[in-house]
């Protein structure tokens, strides 16, 4: 290349015009040769053929005497500069104003604030207007989605980009967050089968295909396989630059570690997760990291370390951040009820009450008050004023999507419900009581239509409306359509069983028996318990196996399996585990069998 500058040199300075229109097109010709493999590519191709051509322009004005040197040479010295360019995003990269902008994008994601980032791109998405310029765009964007918990916008968002504009390092950039979008919906077979197209991905992606892998296999129950291949990827990735993906490695396998009790290394992969999530400085990994220590530390020795790591915690929380607010409260909330703190938790829950609402909007701060609700519910510590104040403000919830509305509904029933069944409802609550089972009851119609607009991928959203349909057609109706609802209960666990998500699957044959016990049908009952029972022999050690234990010493008992129903019940004891951890419907065929069994269980 040398050898070409001197001779352009010396052909300007004699004046040998052809000479210097044949030095500069063999330049443009070797460039060509050696960038071959990205130039296949019609993106980058075209920004080659555009830019030769105006090189080749700018000469033959200059050799026309059209323009001065100094104009012409300022024109080819713009056009070296704008070829810098092209070279740099060739490789997936991109130079300002585009990386200033999803330099702050990202910087807004690390901070927990996906709203401010989802403006900054919609802003300027005038700059990203070359092809190359509108991936990095849509994967910024489906990224943006993904940290609002958007899987679905994710993955509509990706399916814009043209896929065979791409060279190969950019198409695994677009499977892998694909991928990771399926999984985050429940399509955990989609997402195998994406990673296994893979085309050879190079070592930085594989951190995020073991995630993908281990996810997988945790849904299908095996955790062994699940913890194989998370240390796999540790170790392999011990040598490497630690990234978020790394972080959710270590904190993946502390957290399958602590699920087969092993308290020693999911303790110290823990730690490692949150020193590395310091590093990083990125909110979302800090709060799970402090959450995970905090939680696993032993409750006989770690109390100071608790309160130090607490404290520390605390002092990292942008408390004008309500997504920040938001979560530091709710996991106190979670912290303090599970030591059955009822001060405590009542001092927390209106202390974050205080400080998360004057963030939210008032859309927000009604729905935040039904989470509220059972929270306060569940931990003992509902006041009179604060469903008085649900009450008041009830109209509100009408103006929520269907969706939203009906289960916002539905938590409030849960609360009357029990009150109700306790003799605790005023007279003024009966007729809330009944207008809210109502509402519930009519907004059915707008579920099985919202139901039919969920794409076949969202597995989790599928099962959860189809769910919501059913209880909403319960809903203090006893001639409500029973063989309907039955099929329904068997279609959620065929379409978890399709999609790879063994443990969902698992659980709704259980509600099948449970139903059907409802329907007194003992024969339907004990076929889908004879098969939870099987499918328990390949998920030993798993945590669904333990509330399932008291499910089908209960649906074994209501057979007439005595026996069996001890049997199970022995076995939940056995594990150790506390029944208060568990929902209050679990509670109570626990302490009823507990009753009807005797001592012997």
């Amino acid at each position: 290349m040398l050898e070409y500058v001197i001779e352009l040199e010396q052909a300007i300075v004699t004046g040998n015009y052809l000479r210097i229109v044949w030095i500069y097109l063999g330049i443009l010709l070797a460039v060509g040769i050696t960038q071959r493999k990205t130039l296949i590519l019609p993106k980058y191709r075209l920004k080659y053929l555009i830019f030769c051509l105006l090189s080749i322009t700018a000469l033959a004005l200059w050799a026309l005497g059209l323009l001065t040197w100094p104009t012409s040479g300022l024109m080819l010295l713009l056009l070296v500069a704008l070829a810098v360019v092209l070279g740099h995003s060739s490789r997936g990269k991109l130079l300002w104003p585009c990386s200033s902008i999803l330099h702050d994008v990202s910087g807004h994601i690390k901070a927990n604030e996906p709203e401010k980032a989802e403006q900054i791109l919609y802003r300027y998405k005038w700059c990203f207007l070359d092809p190359t310029e509108k991936y990095s765009y849509y994967l910024t964007q489906a990224a943006v989605a993904f940290a609002k918990d958007e899987a679905r916008r994710s993955i509509e968002v990706l399916s814009w980009i043209d896929v065979g504009t791409l060279n190969a390092d950019e198409k695994v950039r677009l499977d892998l967050l694909r991928a990771g979008s399926f999984t985050r919906l429940g399509d955990h077979k989609k997402a195998l089968q994406i990673i296994e197209r893979l085309s050879n991905p190079s070592d930085e992606y594989l951190s995020q295909i073991a995630l993908i892998r281990a996810s997988a296999a945790e849904h299908e129950g095996d955790l062994a396989r699940s913890s194989e291949i998370l240390l796999n990827a540790i170790t392999a990735t011990s040598d490497q630059l630690k990234n978020a993906d790394y972080q959710r490695l270590l904190n993946n396998y502390g957290r399958i570690q602590r699920i087969n009790k092993n308290s020693t290394d999911s303790l110290h992969y823990y730690r490692k997760a949150l020193r590395l999530a310091k590093d990083l400085k990125g909110k979302p990994l800090l709060h799970a990291a402090y959450q995970n220590v905090i939680h696993s530390l032993p409750s006989s020795s770690g109390q100071d370390e608790v309160r130090q790591l607490i404290s520390e915690y605390k002092s990292r929380v942008d408390f004008t951040n309500p997504h920040d607010v938001l979560e530091y409260y709710n996991y106190l909330v979670e912290f303090y009820r599970q030591f059955n703190n009822r001060n405590k938790l009542f001092e927390i829950m209106d202390e974050g009450r205080e400080r998360i609402y004057p963030l939210i909007s008032r859309k927000e701060q009604i729905v935040c008050d039904i989470s509220q609700l059972r929270m306060r519910w569940n931990g003992g510590v509902l006041s009179p004023a604060f469903l008085y104040q649900i009450e008041d403000q009830y109209p509100e919830y009408a103006n929520l999507p269907a969706v939203e509305q009906f289960r916002c509904y539905m938590e409030i029933h849960h609360v009357l419900q029990r009150l109700k069944e306790g003799g605790s409802l005023t007279l003024s609550q009966e007729d809330f009581f009944t207008q809210n089972r109502e509402n519930i009851r009519n907004l059915v119609p707008a579920l099985e239509d919202h139901l039919c607009t969920v794409p076949e991928y969202c597995v989790f959203e599928m099962c959860q409306v189809i769910w919501d349909i059913i209880r909403g057609k319960k809903c203090g109706i006893d001639d409500y359509d029973k063989e309907e609802v039955l099929r329904m209960l068997e279609d959620i666990k065929e379409i978890h069983l399709v999609h790879g998500n063994f443990i969902e699957a698992l659980k709704a044959g259980l509600d099948v028996s449970d139903e059907a016990l409802g329907q007194r049908q003992y024969e339907k009952m004990w076929e889908y318990t004879q098969l939870a029972m099987d499918e328990l022999q390949e998920i030993q050690g798993h945590p669904a196996e333990i509330p399932a234990f008291i499910q089908i010493a209960c649906y074994a008992y209501n057979a007439g399996k005595h026996d069996l129903a001890r049997e199970y019940l022995d076995r939940f004891e056995r594990t150790g585990e506390h029944i208060s951890h568990y929902a209050d419907w679990i509670q109570g065929y626990y302490f009823g069998l507990k009753q009807e069994l005797g001592s012997s269980a």
